[in-house]
């Protein structure tokens, strides 16, 4: 499946992974609200940075939310990229499809930040499918009480996450 990642920098960009964000916000959790989504992508707007997936058609099949630093240390421990909200549409999940959007995501930390050494991942410690497919690349921290309940934090290092992309490159 041929797609498109891209980081959103136009107010089109934004106004679409944030519609996108909307109408998928139960997949992110099944009490997330309207009121939620929209507290949250103004954070991601505000504070950080939201990359959209689309498929070749231009729509848009997945959104991930990254911030430069952590809320908790007010941003200021640069050498983090967090994130802690990806939606995929559910006709599209599948390994390739994460694995270009990791791809396109580690890539734009190292490019956009290169101060970064390490990455984060949260996922609600009650979706199971999440945490497996995070521990498969990354090691869980530690555990934070989040809006939603829950959630492990899972780290990895970006040359580990780099070594560990490549070998998808032989495939």
């Amino acid at each position: 499946m041929k797609i498109e990642c891209m980081r959103c920098t136009t107010d089109e960009d934004f106004a679409r992974a944030s519609l996108f964000m909307l109408e998928n916000r139960h997949d992110f959790h099944r009490s997330f609200t309207v009121v939620d989504a929209i507290g949250l992508l103004y954070s991601y707007t505000s504070q950080g940075h939201l990359i959209q997936v689309r498929d070749v058609g231009g729509r848009v099949i997945g959104v991930l939310a990254y911030y430069h630093g952590t809320p908790e240390k007010e941003f200021k421990d640069k050498e983090v990229a967090f994130a802690d909200m990806a939606i995929a549409d559910r006709a599209h999940r599948k390994t390739k499809l994460f694995v270009q959007g990791l791809r396109f995501w580690v890539n734009e930390i190292v490019n956009e930040h290169p101060e970064v050494e390490e990455l984060r991942l949260a996922a609600l410690q009650e979706n199971g499918y999440l945490c497996r497919l995070y521990s498969k690349f990354s090691e869980m921290s530690y555990t934070r009480e989040g809006a939603l309940g829950p959630e492990i934090v899972f780290c990895v290092k970006v040359n580990k996450i780099m070594a560990i992309l490549k070998k998808f490159d032989k495939v």
